[in-house]
């Protein structure tokens, strides 16, 4: 899980259509993390546990760092009022195992709100463990860099 914000690399695409998201009580998105919507539509961290309702999609990346754990006074520069913008587009994600030129066009996973993977199932047969999809693999960089397209 992310703890601080991060830089993150981006294709320009036209932009999917982006929705304000109220941040769940006694959680924060960092900058660029990846972010998902539970069912009552408020966003936390992608692979949060202990939300308040089931996570239900990935809705894109945070555009800045939006804190509702109550103790972000000390930190000047956080938004903690209104509504938290969550950002489409074409991102270089870090992958857990990379990926190829035979997986571009496959659905990416979230793995948690910094990394992504090709794999949906985490769990076991027994105890299944389904990701949330952020997206597709749209290609790499020649230095093997790649993209996930966040629609």
């Amino acid at each position: 899980m992310l703890a601080a914000d991060r830089i993150l690399a981006e294709k320009k695409v036209p932009p999917g259509p982006e929705f304000p998201h109220n941040v769940a009580a006694g959680f924060r998105l960092y900058r660029n993390s990846i972010t998902a919507v539970c069912a009552d539509g408020t966003a936390v961290p992608a692979g949060s546990t202990g939300t308040p309702s089931a996570l239900v999609a990935i809705v894109g990346v945070s555009s800045a760092q939006y804190d509702n754990t109550g103790n972000s006074s000390a930190v000047p520069d956080i938004d903690t009022g209104g509504a938290a913008w969550i950002r489409k587009g074409c991102w270089a994600l870090p992958f857990d195992v990379a990926p190829t030129w035979s997986n571009v066009g496959a659905p990416v996973y979230a793995v948690d709100d910094e990394t992504v993977t090709l794999t949906e199932n985490a769990g076991t047969e027994a105890a299944p463990v389904n990701r949330l999809q952020v997206g597709t693999l749209a290609g790499l960089e020649s230095d093997g860099t790649p993209y996930v397209l966040i629609p």
